[in-house]
């Protein structure tokens, strides 16, 4: 079976357990979508906007997509002498995910004071989902950085690799919810 977000999500959380290669972006992006998803609806339910999440979702689950061929691109460019190509693509698409998945915390964060009471602990599920996914997204980006050690990579995605990890430092996901 080809991974893929349009495959059962039972047959997907397979072949993530039995790839070829451990797919961390592509189960990145898919909780950071999941993550936005619960998020919208959310905001649906509390009578918010929702059409900058409505973006959000379906451009994560593209970069999931993306981000599964990536290695085997990253493969053929290699044999084309186009190998920088294929590096600067493991760096770029987990960037996105995590610009995207940051920019989905913070609107999400922006609505807690207008979230409906009965929703507002799942609006803090959907906030650790996705500013989880930012973090994982950043830790990518700085194991592919790390792995290939090239000056023009690093020139070009250091600078966003840094101001990524201050804006995921800016978010807020609570820690615990009082119970008692």
């Amino acid at each position: 079976m080809a991974i893929s977000t349009q495959a059962p999500i039972r047959a997907v959380l397979d072949e993530i357990g039995h790839h070829s290669h451990a797919s961390a972006g592509f189960t990145t992006a898919l909780v950071g979508a999941a993550g936005g998803a619960l998020g919208q609806a959310v905001l649906g339910i509390s009578g918010a906007p929702t059409a900058r999440l409505s973006a959000i979702v379906p451009a994560l689950e593209t970069l999931a997509d993306d981000d599964i061929h990536a290695l085997d691109r990253l493969v053929t460019l290699r044999a084309q002498g186009r190998e920088a190509e294929g590096w600067e693509a493991l760096v770029a698409t987990p960037l996105q995910m995590g610009e995207l998945a940051c920019e989905a915390a913070e609107i999400l964060q922006a609505n807690r004071a207008h979230v409906a009471e009965h929703v507002k602990d799942d609006l803090e599920f959907s906030i650790v989902l996705v500013a989880a996914a930012a973090r994982s997204a950043l830790l990518i980006v700085e194991s592919n950085l790390r792995q290939w050690r090239a000056p023009a990579l690093h020139a070009r995605f250091g600078p966003e690799s840094e101001r990524l990890a201050r804006r995921i430092a800016a978010l807020s996901p609570i820690e615990r919810l009082a119970w008692r």
